[in-house]
């Protein structure tokens, strides 16, 4: 209901030229992070459909987008602009992925490389050039699979599921809300009765490869694009006891460096959400030497109250063109709300 009030909103506003104009008013010194994970067609694929940001074409046309009406950054930049070095004056705009999916290497970099535009790519060292495939996308798997229209999870919480009614699409984000909660603890055991109770199973050791190897992020290196860690296994951070969180940030530091023979020291949480890390993980952080970290929870980062361990960033989640034109916009004019 929300989400069609919004696109309303700004099907009006581009109607009546309400965007043009508002794309004129100055505006604010705000950093503007958008958060990006999978490009291609959502609904050609066996796993999760929302992990899809957008279309190959709308991609390219949002690149463009904000290249003219925006100052692209980079991530050396932004380091800067926490170490001090120079102020933040006008709206910059970085462009972040998460996850290191293979259409990232075939069809974002492509596009930013054509537009001139840097993308910062955080990637799970443990998931590079493998047939491994994420607990998120097993999940929709074994949902997309189900021999049983209805059925019913009891760990953490018991939750009933309806495919005939709801949908495979609302099933699965259901689902995963589930896994998320603080009290899933157990991924096994999640993912074990998840398959017990659809009757299906998730992908096999001969899955496709999903995401990119390292030869084509050294690539993406070489075009100009940025490199951060997204852990090692891409665990929630604040559901590992320290050790295990300093471990999977050291561990994927190192395989980084090794690989790409640079010094990574920027972090994306994974998830992201404000309990997905903690001061635990920060305290983790500065013990691995990391300079900052990137939250996923929304919001943009003002002049002058940048956290560098919960640098915000906005996710674009299949936006029509009215709508991205009207939320960057009205970002860059408040410093505070995504529309």
């Amino acid at each position: 209901m929300v989400r069609g009030k919004r696109e309303l909103v700004a099907k009006v506003c581009s109607v009546t030229g309400a965007t043009w104009l508002l794309e004129r008013v100055p505006r604010r010194p705000v950093l503007m992070i958008l958060n990006y994970h999978r490009i291609g067609d959502a609904n050609a694929t066996d796993y999760d459909p929302g992990v899809f940001s957008c279309g190959a074409d709308e991609f390219d046309w949002q690149i463009g987008h904000l290249k003219r009406h925006y100052r692209m950054t980079t991530l050396d930049e932004v380091l800067g602009l926490l170490a001090g070095d120079g102020q933040l004056s006008e709206p910059l705009v970085l462009i972040t992925f998460d996850d290191g999916y293979i259409d990232n290497y075939q069809i974002a970099y492509p596009v930013l490389r054509r537009h001139g535009v840097q993308g910062v790519f955080f990637v799970p060292t443990a998931f590079a050039g493998t047939s491994r495939i994420p607990w998120w996308d097993a999940i929709a798997y074994t949902v997309r699979r189900a021999r049983r229209t209805r059925f019913r999870l009891e760990y953490p919480q018991p939750e009933e599921f309806d495919l005939a009614a709801e949908g495979a699409a609302r099933c699965i984000m259901r689902v995963l809300r589930l896994y998320r909660q603080p009290a899933m603890r157990d991924h096994d055991r999640f993912v074990e009765d998840l398959e017990r109770v659809c009757e299906s199973s998730r992908p096999g050791s001969d899955a496709q490869r999903c995401f990119l190897d390292w030869n084509e992020a050294r690539e993406m290196q070489r075009g100009g694009m940025a490199f951060g860690s997204h852990t090692h296994n891409h665990e929630i951070l604040s559901k590992l006891p320290a050790s295990r969180q300093l471990e999977e940030l050291t561990l994927s530091r190192e395989i980084l460096e090794n690989e790409l023979k640079q010094q990574i020291d920027t972090l994306a949480y994974p998830v992201g959400g404000r309990d997905t890390f903690s001061s635990e993980t920060i305290e983790a952080l500065r013990k691995a030497q990391y300079r900052a970290a990137f939250s996923f929870y929304s919001g943009f980062n003002k002049a002058g109250s940048i956290e560098p361990f919960d640098i915000r960033r906005c996710g674009v989640e299949m936006l029509t063109r009215g709508r991205f034109r009207l939320q960057t916009t009205v970002g860059s004019l408040t410093g505070s709300l995504w529309f």
